[in-house]
């Protein structure tokens, strides 16, 4: 089998981009982890047939292939899966990842330093890479974070590198792309999409007219005869339910909301008043709870963050 050529296009999705930057934020110390993908191919299109010859000035483009992130797996400590020498542990790789054809490479945040790989972290993206096989690409994305002196800013620096294997290997810079839903960045990725049709459920259905329970009557669209097996246990349950829902429109029923809709609502500018009343009232007592809520975890973040800079040594 060919070697694929080495990927030309960098991407990674939106949601594993944000984790990354997540862990960064929240993690206590230094850390990494494994990056999974796919490798998109080039397609094997054969030269258009004509009757000139082809102008040797036109040169052939060579085809190219496009790697794209899509998971991640992080570990605990920086050390995980892989030596203070460099040197994967294979056993590892193989008891927690059995089908290894979706990694691609790894990543590894620290903070406070600069975006340049170390001989240590060369020395795991080749050792990953011979883990991994010859026609894998390896990947080796570096993340950073700094605080302001008044923690007021967080940055966070992430950059990507290819491993290009030799006699002499070196991880060299790439330019990563972040695929966003839409059809601007997300490079047709999100137009293929397909409804799964599939047979719906029969749903029960309940006939309201009294608050009895046992006036409930259970139906099945297309059946003659009703669920008479149904326990009291759920009957109770869909009672219960119900019970929730009416304590929510708080003397608001169907009946009384019928009459502001359609011609007859001007009769009825006083309902109407009430109920935006009712609504307002309810938004502003929520609007509390929440600033409430809100100043403290404000609070709670603030103890933690200082705890986590106290450990990693940032005072």
């Amino acid at each position: 089998m060919a070697t694929p050529p080495p990927p030309s296009d960098l991407s990674i999705s939106g949601a594993a981009l944000a984790s990354l930057l997540h862990l960064a934020a929240t993690s206590a110390s230094d850390s990494s982890g494994l990056l999974s993908g796919h490798l998109s191919l080039p397609s094997s299109s054969s030269a258009p047939l004509s009757d000139f010859d082809p102008s040797p000035s036109i040169p052939t483009p060579s085809p190219s292939s496009h790697l794209f992130i899509t998971h991640l797996f992080s570990f605990n400590s920086p050390l995980s899966f892989f030596s203070s020498l460099g040197h994967v542990d294979a056993p590892f790789l193989r008891s927690h990842f059995p089908d290894s054809s979706s990694l691609v490479g790894w990543f590894s945040f620290r903070r406070n330093s600069a975006l340049r790989p170390s001989m240590r972290e060369l020395a795991v993206s080749v050792s990953l890479s011979k883990t991994l096989g010859t026609d894998t690409p390896c990947v080796f994305l570096l993340l950073s974070s700094s605080l302001s002196p008044n923690r007021a800013v967080h940055t966070h620096d992430y950059r990507a590198f290819l491993l290009r294997p030799g006699a002499k290997p070196v991880l060299e810079p790439m330019s990563l792309r972040v695929l966003n839903v839409g059809p601007g960045s997300s490079g047709g990725q999100y137009s293929a999409f397909s409804a799964n049709l599939s047979t719906l459920p029969s749903m029960p259905c309940a006939i309201r007219g009294m608050d009895d329970v046992d006036s409930m009557v259970i139906c099945e669209g297309g059946k003659e005869n009703s669920k008479k097996e149904e326990s009291l246990l759920a009957m109770k349950e869909k009672a219960r339910e119900q019970k929730v829902l009416d304590s929510s429109t708080e003397g608001f029923e169907v009946e009384r909301l019928e009459r502001l809709a359609g011609a007859p609502a001007n009769a009825y500018t006083h309902e109407i008043e009430e109920l935006y009343r009712s609504m307002l009232s309810k938004l502003e007592s929520l609007t509390h709870q929440v600033e409430k809520t809100s100043a403290m975890v404000f609070e709670q973040e603030n103890q933690n963050l200082e705890l986590r800079c106290k450990v990693a040594g940032m005072e």
